[in-house]
């Protein structure tokens, strides 16, 4: 048996006291559920929910990260960081700015083009890879 649980309602490793699940207690996950990675993802998803109701000042995209999201071989992560997304989203909806005669400059839409969610403010669709 492991001493690398977890202590609530902080989720600090009892162990190490690293955010758990600490680099120890991946490694031995890693171990117990060799061959299952869906199985480890539903164990593992069964703590994000609980910690994220401890964790409620926690955004949930690191929630995520912390939980499950290491559980991915490093190939086949998704290649986008959230400041990737961002800079994507903002040069898209700098393309879409509506012409002197709003329509949209690239797709030629009246003012209610795909991309901005609100015409007359700065808001648009973030484009998910």
């Amino acid at each position: 048996m492991t001493g690398h649980n977890p202590t609530t309602p902080g989720w600090a490793c009892a162990g190490c006291g690293a955010e758990w699940p600490c680099p120890t207690r991946r490694r031995e996950l890693r171990a117990e559920f060799h061959g299952s990675p869906y199985s480890l993802g539903l164990y593992l998803g069964q703590y994000f929910v609980v910690a994220a109701a401890d964790l409620r000042h926690i955004p949930a995209g690191w929630l995520h990260n912390r939980f499950v999201g290491w559980i991915r071989e490093p190939q086949e992560r998704i290649p986008y960081t959230a400041v990737d997304i961002l800079i994507n989203s903002y040069e898209l909806a700098k393309a879409h700015d509506p012409a002197a005669d709003g329509t949209c400059r690239v797709c030629g839409d009246p003012a209610d083009c795909w991309v901005r969610l609100d015409p007359a403010g700065p808001g648009f669709h973030i484009p998910v890879p």
